[in-house]
């Protein structure tokens, strides 16, 4: 009976961490979860669509950090969306003239030229 004994106590630890492991489970509502996805999918449309995975994927506990680290960069794109001076132009821009207004400027249109040469006026 030795080993039926050792097959049992073996058995009871894994039975007491089972309730654990649903214990680290986060739940998340519906509610709560589409705001979050919106948060950085902006659109109702993706966020239909990725839901369950996203509600699949909250089932493992690592996943919470995951999240924590998408929110942190969507937070921080959103503060260099924001700040205008980021995208200021501080040189001015030199604007260079097309061919077509270089032609323009010159007062003489080579296309009218050639034309005229080969069918006449």
């Amino acid at each position: 009976m030795g080993i039926f004994e050792k097959l049992r106590q073996a058995r009871k630890p894994k039975e007491k961490e089972a309730p654990k492991e649903e214990e680290n489970k986060e739940v998340i509502s519906e509610k709560e979860l589409n705001e979050k996805l919106k948060s950085f999918l902006y659109d109702d449309d993706l966020v239909a669509e990725y839901i369950h995975i996203f509600r699949k994927l909250y089932e493992v506990p690592e996943f919470k950090d995951v999240m924590e680290i998408i929110e942190a960069k969507e937070h921080e794109l959103n503060a260099v969306n924001d700040s205008q001076e980021y995208f200021k132009q501080e040189s001015e821009i030199e604007v260079k003239p097309s061919e077509n207004e270089a032609e323009e400027n010159d007062g003489e249109d080579y296309l009218m030229t050639i034309l005229n040469e080969r069918y006449g006026e």
